[in-house]
């Protein structure tokens, strides 16, 4: 019985010992659930600010893939020239602006529209005419592409002339050169007005690029047609070897005169390591009504090369108006430094030494100090 007391007092010493111990567990224990209370409530007011920025990011997105996307370039030149009659000038040459949107899947709109020369226009309101106005504003391209395939595309609308190299590759950006070689333009229409069908494929394991386009031809613009006669095009691309490709462009029409013109091209690019050369040489047979055919024909040769963030280029190219007449022949030495201060950003200093055959016309020289700027992807 003295044992049974002994130990039922020694169990009410234990309980009464460990009384304050599970107090204070139970206080510390109650202070943690209160702080993951209060953490849980701290984590869920996370997530759903999370939850609305992410709700506010998906509608800039959706709203950001309704808009078009905006590229384009611009250049700004002070020309200096000895030939008579033109004066020294500074030029803001060209501000380009290309708007291209993915309609779906496969049909995409893409729309070119240059501001050349800082064209302002003012009208008379009295009478709804033009006032004054300086410069030029051209679309040079609007056109809806389907493309199925990355193999082939059609475009509907304006489209550059596919001949040659220049007349495609033509941004100032891009090119070495302000000045454009003297068959740009002339021989094959700048744009073209109809509808183009490209189709690249291979053949003996050289890739081929075809252009087929059928337009109103030149002198008619995208409201009308001023003759019944349609232009027919075609240009073939080869890359025979790894940097080498060549190639021929052919057009013909009726112009609005009667006067029926088949031009011919062929060009030829190279480029090796910081090498790039490229020629071209294109061919016009007139055929005017009651008179006698002639030719009109040029070409240039050029070459650059790239050392580190510099740029030399020469070019030499020439014209001559028209076989008929002798001593007519135009031609142009070009010399150019292109420096550049970023990815979109160029600065070019060139001279160029214009010739002429005709001794009524005096040779002259110019120089072209500009800088040019690239927006987005061209």
């Amino acid at each position: 019985m003295r044992l049974v007391k002994r130990l039922f007092e020694l169990l009410i010493v234990l309980a009464l010992a460990s009384g304050p111990v599970l107090a204070a567990d139970v206080n510390t224990l109650e202070k943690e659930i209160q702080n993951l209370k209060k953490e849980n409530s701290d984590l869920k007011e996370r997530v759903d600010a999370i939850e609305a920025d992410d709700e506010e990011l998906k509608h800039g997105i959706g709203s950001l893939s309704k808009l078009v996307e905006v590229s384009g370039y611009a250049d700004a030149e002070f020309f200096l020239t000895g030939q008579e009659g033109e004066n020294n000038k500074f030029r803001i040459r060209h501000l380009s602006l290309f708007f291209t949107k993915e309609i779906q899947t496969q049909w995409k709109l893409f729309t070119e529209i240059e501001f050349e020369g800082a064209p302002r226009i003012e009208s008379n309101t009295a009478t709804d005419t033009v006032k004054s106005s300086q410069g030029t504003i051209f679309v040079e391209q609007m056109y809806i592409e389907y493309h199925p395939a990355v193999s082939w595309d059609m475009r509907f609308g304006r489209f550059l002339t596919p001949a040659g190299i220049w007349s495609i590759y033509h941004y100032p950006p891009y090119v070495p050169t302000q000045s454009a070689p003297l068959i740009f333009k002339v021989i094959f229409p700048e744009v073209s007005d109809g509808v183009q069908l490209r189709n690249s494929f291979t053949l003996k394991d050289s890739a081929l690029d075809t252009h087929l386009y059928l337009s109103n031809g030149s002198g008619n613009p995208g409201r009308l047609d001023r003759n019944e006669n349609k232009g027919v095009g075609l240009r073939i691309n080869s890359d025979l070897l790894a940097g080498f490709s060549t190639g021929a462009s052919y057009f013909r029409e009726q112009d609005n005169d009667g006067t029926w013109k088949n031009s011919y091209g062929v060009h030829l690019l190279y480029g090796y390591s910081a090498v790039k050369f490229q020629a071209e040489y294109e061919l016009r047979h007139n055929s005017p009504e009651g008179e006698d055919s002639f030719n009109d024909l040029g070409g240039y040769l050029q070459l650059a090369y790239d050392i580190g963030k510099w740029t030399l280029a020469g070019r030499y190219d020439w014209y001559d108006s028209s076989s008929k007449i002798s001593d007519n022949t135009q031609s142009r030495y070009t010399g150019a430094i292109n420096y550049h201060f970023g990815h979109n950003v160029i600065g070019k200093f060139e001279v160029n030494r214009n010739k002429f055959d005709a001794q009524s016309i005096q040779d002259y020289n110019e120089a072209i100090l500009g800088i040019i700027v690239a927006i987005g992807d061209l």
